[in-house]
This record gives structure tokens, C-alpha cells and sequence, in this order.
């Protein structure tokens, strides 16, 4: 009886083409310059997608980073030798001036020249 009702049922005939991975829809064209004439995208070791919209809701559904170029990375160039201090002694004593001295001179040099004095 099941063989029966089987065969009298209505086979519905299966859409020739691809199917998009992220909503199913069915896509027409079967290679891909016809895919791709039709708007699909190809997303690697995932499938073809009917629209980039529905790659990108695919894409951060599941979480997949963006096809990008690799940008080779160039080392950090080796900072210079340090220079140790003159030792102290050896003609004039080695002192050295505080931050703070340093800024004060340069600012009174400053408004010297905006003055005029």
C-alpha cells in the first residue's frame, strides 16, 4: 500500500543549480562564471552564497575573519648602542643638569625674546 501511494504522489522536481550555504535559497547557474554573472560570492572551504550580504551574516554568525592579504611585517629596527658616561676625573668632573634647570633657562630664554628685554 505504501509503494503505492509512493508512486502516485507527485515528484517535485529537485532546482538544477547550487543552493546558497547561508539561506538556502536556490541560485541559478551551474559554473561558476555563471554564478558569479548572477551575483553569488564564493567563500573558501564554505561554500557559494547567493549575495555578499548573506556571506557577510555567515561570516559573523560564525565568526570567520575576512579574506585579507597577509602584510609581511618588517623587524623593528635595533636600537642604538648604549654610550657609557664619561667617568668622572678625567678632565672636567662629569655633572649633569636637571630637567628642571634645563627648562627654567629655556624659558626665561623665551620670554627674553618676546619682551625684548
Amino acid at each position: 500500500m505504501v509503494k503505492w501511494i509512493r508512486s502516485r504522489a507527485v515528484k517535485q522536481d529537485e532546482p538544477t543549480g547550487k543552493q546558497c550555504t547561508g539561506c538556502l535559497s536556490p541560485m541559478a547557474g551551474t559554473t561558476e562564471d555563471e554564478l558569479r554573472t548572477a551575483g553569488a560570492t564564493f567563500l573558501a572551504s564554505v561554500g557559494w552564497f547567493c549575495t555578499s550580504r548573506c556571506e557577510r551574516q555567515y561570516r559573523l554568525r560564525f565568526r570567520i575573519q575576512p579574506d585579507a592579504v597577509p602584510v609581511p611585517r618588517t623587524p623593528a629596527p635595533r636600537p642604538p648602542p648604549l654610550v657609557a658616561d664619561p667617568v668622572a676625573g678625567e678632565g672636567e668632573p662629569a655633572q649633569k643638569r636637571s630637567a628642571a634647570d634645563t627648562l627654567a633657562d629655556a624659558l626665561r630664554l623665551r620670554r627674553g625674546r618676546t619682551t625684548g628685554s
